[in-house]
């Protein structure tokens, strides 16, 4: 019996924090970033030269790899590692 009690309100508990925590912004951000590390965010990412002008348009399931250079970004598409140097980039996140 006792320990029914205790299981009931470890699940109680469990609820409680997920359902609080789905409401603020951090835990948010915190799903997307679990989901944009392990399988990745449907995306589109534009590339652009100097003059503005796209010069290529990668889409799909793509992980963007944080990097310690403001002038790099590298990130996986289609199975194929892409680095990008000193160039204009726009990611967008497609729903």
């Amino acid at each position: 019996m006792k320990t029914r009690g205790i299981k009931t309100t470890a699940i109680v508990c469990l609820l409680t924090i997920f359902l609080l925590g789905g409401c603020s912004q951090k835990f948010q951000r915190g799903v997307k970033d679990f989901q944009s590390k392990w399988v990745g965010l449907k995306r589109k990412v534009t590339v652009y030269s100097a003059s503005g002008e796209p010069v290529k348009i990668y889409e799909g399931r793509i992980d963007i790899e944080p990097t310690e250079y403001g002038n790099k970004i590298k990130f996986a598409h289609d199975g194929n590692m892409v680095l990008i140097f000193n160039m204009g980039v726009v990611v967008e996140e497609l729903e």
